[in-house]
């Protein structure tokens, strides 16, 4: 195929503007992902018909677990007939994590915390009762992502958490 000069010019530039075009959008993408804030990942709770996307009330790096909480608890009133639900994260539920559960009496006697571990890829949702077998109403839960730490005075292992997000019901 023989072009000619005037038509192999115009071709000649359309294509460097392309490749401008291509290198520019390629260089604003990099930045705004560079420049991206960090992403949290919520826990979608659900009650009585309400819901809400917790945001952590502590998140720190795994490799830093010892940071200052920035958050703060999410309240979600749940009534005696009606559960609590929580859908998680893959960021949460493909670790080891903790549902920690407060329950106590109308008056606030006999308050009991019940922490159940989660394997990895096991549990992407769950029903939390609004009682428990005892009869006490739900105060709140904590969903925990457990690190462990070495204290550098006793060498002996411990377990904190890293991130935790944070719901009161009551």
């Amino acid at each position: 195929m023989n072009l000619a000069p005037k038509t192999k010019k115009v071709l000649a530039i359309g294509a460097v503007g392309a490749v401008v075009v291509v290198v520019a959008f390629v260089a604003v993408l990099a930045l705004l992902i560079r420049d991206a804030p960090e992403h949290r990942p919520a826990v979608t709770a659900f009650a009585d018909g309400r819901t809400i996307d917790v945001e952590p009330y502590l998140y720190c790096p795994v490799d830093e677990p010892l940071c200052d909480s920035d958050g703060a608890s999410a309240t979600l009133p749940v009534r005696e007939n009606q559960p609590l639900q929580l859908s998680l994260p893959a960021e949460i539920s493909s670790a080891p994590w903790i549902l920690a559960a407060v329950y106590a009496h109308p008056d606030g006697a006999d308050a009991v915390e019940t922490d159940t571990l989660y394997l990895p890829d096991t549990t992407l949702a769950l029903t939390v009762p609004p009682l428990d077998d005892a009869g006490r109403a739900l105060l709140g839960v904590e969903v925990r992502l457990p690190s462990g730490v070495i204290d550098s005075d006793t060498q002996q292992e411990e377990i904190i958490s890293h991130a935790i997000w944070s719901i009161a019901t009551g």
